[in-house]
């Protein structure tokens, strides 16, 4: 499933490349890469490591209306019921997202501006769980997979070196629908990520 997101997105690439160039020399395509932190609103699902590559594109460069696709990775580790997806009591759960939706950015000052976005997708869900293996008295990690509605609100505030190249820090606030056989009531598990990262022209 992994493959099939990453080929949606060197598609998103691909199409938005092709519009860039028919466009001229004054780029609007920008690509926003962070790290940092992801953590979680259900007790069971621990913190975890968060990575993001995204491809925007400006209809204004200052500021205003833009669109952005991103994909998003993480590893939670889990326990006690946190996921009951599979039927290991605990071990690592790989988060994939891929969203897409339009942000407004607003300018602070020629060096400074605020982004906001909402998106919704699709979130990736893979475990492993432990199956009989064909040895007698021995078993296998097999993986299991299984998609889920996702929608994310964002933020950055970033610091622009030249207009075609800023840092910024990120806050979102990613939310999955969580599996039907969840322990919890709550049908969304809500992974707030903060993170550091740089966006240049394409």
């Amino acid at each position: 499933m992994k493959k099939t997101f990453v080929a949606l997105f060197v598609g998103l690439i691909s199409i938005f490349a092709q519009a860039q160039d028919k466009q001229g020399a004054e780029s609007r395509m920008f690509l926003p890469v962070d790290a940092g932190v992801s953590l979680s609103s259900r007790p069971g699902i621990g913190g975890a490591f968060y990575m993001r590559a995204c491809l925007e594109y400006r209809f204004n460069l200052l500021e205003g209306l833009f669109i952005t696709g991103e994909l998003d990775t993480r590893t939670h580790p889990y326990s006690d019921g946190g996921i009951v997806l599979g039927n290991a009591a605990s071990g690592d759960a790989a988060y994939t997202d891929i969203l897409l939706g339009p942000g407004w950015r607003f300018m602070v000052s020629d060096r400074f501006k605020v982004a906001l976005s909402l998106q919704g997708g699709v979130s990736s869900v893979a475990v492993k769980e432990v199956s009989p293996s064909t040895a007698p008295g021995s078993f296998d990690l097999v993986g299991r997979e299984k998609l889920y509605p996702a929608a994310k609100l964002g933020m950055m505030l970033e610091y622009y070196i030249n207009p075609l190249f800023d840092l910024f820090l990120s806050a979102g606030l990613p939310a999955t629908k969580a599996p039907v056989e969840t322990a919890s009531a709550d049908p969304f598990v809500l992974f707030p990520t903060v993170s550091i990262g740089f966006s240049m022209a394409l």
